[in-house]
């Protein structure tokens, strides 16, 4: 199980990941249950596309860790792709040459500026397998590079969120928790604050957190957790890569 947010606003790109891993357990009776484990690096910067990518799903690709072979392909591509296109359509390919048609379930959100004209404008690829809203026609067997958010401005006020992994909870959550937070800015208190790239990065954060205390406090497997990693980017490229 994971948590992996991207958010696109006037700001900038936000994104963010826990790094909880959710494996297979023998318990001495027999039965086969799960475990929790922290430390994997689901969410990378591409540097040299002033990028970045998180995953979700599936936790092995061939024989590795799937964050594992992550960071091995953006070591071995991220020099190599002329643009986020280019980088996107490379997994795109590895994923379909190593996994083929699979039912099971893995994703990659890949964000970053490209130039439009005179401009740097945000952008977001989604490469992954199942149902896809923009190719309707495609096998949902196989991995395909969905661009899900084509270059373009951002109004204030405006913005974009992709969550993935175990979100149902989350998504029930901070339908509420965000409502409630408008309504305070009747009385002048303003959450996040304050208004800038950094503090929406913040609030991400605070968002898997919130989840991840909230599993530990159920019945349901703690399988959002561990420290989470946020990235930032702004038209000028990466500004922030931290762990907390």
């Amino acid at each position: 199980m994971t948590l992996i947010l991207t958010e696109l606003s006037e700001f900038g790109i936000a994104m963010a990941a826990d790094s909880a891993v959710t494996v297979p357990a023998k318990w001495p009776d027999g039965e086969i249950g799960y475990r929790a484990y922290a430390g994997a690096v689901k969410l990378r910067p591409v540097l040299e596309l002033n990028a970045g990518i998180s995953v979700w799903g599936l936790g092995k690709i061939g024989d590795f860790d799937t964050d594992i072979w992550l960071g091995d392909f953006v070591r071995r591509k991220g020099s190599k792709a002329t643009s986020l296109r280019d980088f996107a359509q490379a997994l795109q390919g590895e994923l379909r040459n190593i996994l083929g048609e699979t039912d099971k379930r893995l994703g990659f959100h890949l964000a970053g500026y490209v130039p439009v004209g005179k401009e740097m404008l945000p952008t977001f690829y989604h490469i992954h397998n199942g149902p896809s809203e923009r190719v309707k026609d495609i096998d949902p067997r196989k991995f395909n590079a969905n661009l899900d958010f084509p270059p373009h401005p951002i109004p204030p006020g405006g913005g974009y969120l992709t969550r993935n992994g175990d979100y149902q909870l989350y998504a029930r959550l901070f339908e509420l928790v965000d409502s409630f937070f408008r309504s305070l800015q009747n009385e002048d208190i303003f959450i996040p604050y304050p208004p800038s790239l950094e503090a929406r990065a913040e609030y991400l954060r605070f968002q898997i957190k919130t989840v991840s205390e909230i599993y530990n406090l159920s019945n349901l497997l703690p399988g959002i957790g561990g420290d989470v990693k946020t990235l930032t980017i702004s038209p000028a490229g990466i500004t922030s890569y931290e762990t907390k």
